[in-house]
């Protein structure tokens, strides 16, 4: 989404394992938050895009520290011989 508008398909294509019903609650919350904008075009089909808000762009270097955070933590559990061992 960071490079423009997104579609509900490339989402879900994105996050094959979520759910429909939770990636259609997760945007509909995200929405309303304020993070992201549902854009409706109109006529056959409907066509819906999802595009960042300037506080949904702010959030990228939380976002960003968190993957590399987590990045990091699963290099660390793949190295350790028992994953409890790292904790």
């Amino acid at each position: 989404m960071r490079r423009g508008r997104t579609t509900y398909s490339d989402l879900s294509a994105a996050l094959p394992t979520l759910s429909d019903k939770v990636l259609s609650d997760r945007l509909t919350r995200l929405t309303s938050a304020g993070v992201i904008e549902r854009h409706r075009t109109p006529g056959w089909p409907p066509r819906v895009r999802y595009t960042l808000t300037s506080q949904g762009r702010a959030l990228e270097p939380v976002v960003r520290s968190m993957w590399e955070w987590g990045a990091a933590r699963r290099e660390d559990l793949n190295e350790s011989a028992d994953p409890l061992e790292s904790l």
